[in-house]
């Protein structure tokens, strides 16, 4: 017969802190999110779950850490209790989970307002330091406090990935929680009607307004060709074409498939005719992306034309981070999808590091629809600087 998982994740648990109770229970924390509150929530009472699973307002994330039940705690662990917060001001309803002898007893003796102790949930081992034992695995927590008639929040995951994508997602870091063994992180999910992923869309031509933090308007265009063209040795690839009064025209050179879109490169046509940049590896993007998901990007840029930059690398990624309304002058759209890039360019052979960091709002069927990027250049010989661009889709027309 083979061993349960949470068997598997006791003893380890075990054998990591040392001897211990022999007959404590092992249990597995399940995470919750509760659509109606935008909030999530962990819990390692077996019946709570079930009874949570016929809940249309709860799902499980996937995200699941084993632990010990607070009935038979091992060596080396603490308990952890629970609290259930209901207030009016701010609008709250949500928990908190405390440590035995360093939060517990003291919020019960406080007999604070709103607050309602519901006993201990689980054990697990603590962080020293930050740290967490050999064999365990780091559960992180992060804060969102009350605004936009959200209710405050705290919320547990077990990757660095998912600890940064809550954290872009208002949550303030407070770093390791417990340590635990047997972690599993969030399940991505697809909405299949969400269509998040797609930058470009056909037959639309996108005029947009901008303004950096030196107080710099711009103004430029931008619209998927209507036809397609070779590029450093691929065919059937489709220019997205962005076109400025005062600069050369530019284009993004992509293959346009029928589940994703892939970055192939870039040309430039300047008074010295035409510059192209090669990527040496094609970035492929999805149609639509999962909750969370994240592209990460890791290639050589090599150009048509010979230069002093020496072997240009570009490594970042590119992440989803959810749904949310955003206004533009081209007007509001309450469904707009949010991504965030990060992108580290590195020139050698000019002592440059360009830092590109920027969101991005897309709207199906028109595409980006505003976008905040920050450009940091740092070099050998020159002085940092440092700029902000806001850019917003002011004007649509059908091509």
């Amino acid at each position: 017969m083979s061993m349960s998982k949470s068997l598997r994740g006791l003893l380890a648990l075990t054998l990591a802190l040392g001897a211990g109770s022999a007959f404590a229970q092992a249990v597995t924390v399940v995470e919750f999110y509760n659509k109606a509150l935008d909030a999530y929530f962990i819990t390692g009472r077996a019946a709570e779950q079930l009874a949570l699973d016929a809940q249309t307002d709860f799902r499980r994330t996937g995200m699941t850490f084993d632990a010990i039940a607070a009935t038979g705690v091992a060596t080396g662990t603490t308990r952890i209790c629970r609290f259930y917060i209901n207030l009016n001001t701010p609008p709250t309803s949500s928990h908190f989970y405390g440590r035995e002898g360093v939060d517990c007893e003291q919020i019960q003796a406080q007999n604070l307002n709103g607050f309602s102790y519901e006993g201990f949930d689980f054990a697990v081992a603590q962080p020293q330091g930050g740290v967490c034992p050999t064999g365990t695995q780091t559960v992180y927590r992060g804060f969102r406090p009350a605004a936009g008639g959200k209710t405050p929040n705290h919320r547990y995951t077990t990757s660095p990935e998912t600890y940064n994508l809550a954290r872009s997602q208002g949550y303030a870091g407070e770093d390791a929680a417990f340590c635990a063994t047997n972690a599993t992180d969030v399940t991505p999910t697809v909405d299949s009607a969400q269509k998040c992923g797609t930058f470009y869309y056909p037959a639309v031509r996108l005029s947009y307004q901008s303004i950096n933090s030196e107080g710099t308007p711009g103004s430029f265009e931008r619209f998927l060709a209507n036809s397609t063209t070779t590029f450093n040795g691929y065919a059937g690839v489709t220019p997205v074409v962005e076109r400025r009064a005062s600069a050369p025209a530019f284009s993004t050179e992509i293959i346009d498939g029928l589940t994703t879109w892939t970055v192939l490169g870039s040309s430039t046509i300047d008074a010295d005719g035409l510059n192209e940049i090669y990527y040496s590896t094609a970035t492929a993007y999805p149609r639509a992306f999962a909750d969370g998901q994240v592209v990460n990007v890791n290639r050589q840029l090599t150009y048509s034309r010979p230069n002093t930059f020496g072997t240009v690398t570009q490594v970042g990624k590119r992440t989803y981070i959810g749904k949310e309304s955003v206004n533009v002058p081209l007007g509001t759209y309450n469904s707009a999808c949010k991504f965030a890039t990060e992108l580290v360019t590195t020139y050698p052979g000019t002592g440059q590091t360009v830092t590109t960091l920027s969101t991005d709002w897309v709207v199906d069927a028109l595409g980006i629809v505003r976008t905040v990027s920050n450009v940091k250049t740092a070099s050998t010989t020159n002085p940092t600087v440092e700029v902000t661009t806001t850019t917003e889709a002011a004007f649509a027309q059908p091509l």
